[in-house]
């Protein structure tokens, strides 16, 4: 028996057969919350909307995993909470997006993606803000965190730089473009009139 100033060390190991139930459960849960996002969007807002939802969830989960899969850094079940996780907080950054977009919108908008870029800049404050907020904390786990959690800390940085990115940078063009080919009504006879990429601008 060791004596109680003696470090206690844990290793986990993940079998095949761990390791497939693992996946099959993540794409499970990937799907089925997808899935919910995207009724509760269509619902809520539009099908316009719930399809660039989903698009931007796409790109940042694979930003997720691509870097893992450069830097080399083992997946494993916690690995799977953070991609749920940085869904979580990116879809609610999104949905802060298309509220704006709604209320400067109205429906009676002829230059859509005008209204889009001035709805992005409005929130551009609340959304830093909330960002740096997380990231503080995150930095701070990071550095005086146990080694247990770094992997999982790991993927919550980067799920959330590439959710940033994606509502401030990608959201905003995905819903022009897909409002082009759908149309802004629920009938699909009006289009958005695109007069050029949504860029974000320093407001007044």
């Amino acid at each position: 028996i060791g004596s109680m100033d003696e470090a206690s060390t844990s290793v986990d190991r993940i079998g095949p057969t761990i390791g497939s139930e693992l996946l099959r459960n993540a794409r499970w849960a990937l799907l089925i919350a997808g899935v919910l996002m995207l009724l509760y969007i269509t619902i809520r807002f539009k099908f316009n909307y719930a399809i660039t939802a989903i698009v931007a969830l796409m790109h940042d989960v694979l930003v997720m995993v691509s870097l893992f899969a450069i830097f080399r850094i083992e997946v494993n079940s916690e690995f799977i909470a953070a991609i749920l996780t940085i869904i979580g907080y990116s879809i609610n950054n999104t949905i802060v997006i298309f509220d704006r977009i709604r209320e400067n919108d109205k429906g009676n908008s002829k230059d859509f993606a005008g209204v889009v870029n001035t709805s992005i800049n409005q929130t551009l404050g609340r959304t830093i803000n909330t960002e740096l907020a997380v990231l503080f904390l995150l930095f701070a786990l990071i550095i005086f965190g146990g080694a247990t959690t770094k992997a999982f800390v790991l993927a919550l940085i980067f799920g959330m730089f590439a959710g940033f990115f994606s509502s401030v940078f990608l959201v905003g063009n995905i819903l022009v473009f897909v409002t082009n080919i759908f149309g802004k009504g629920k009938n699909g006879s009006r289009r958005a009139v695109n007069t050029g990429k949504v860029s974000v601008a320093k407001g007044k």
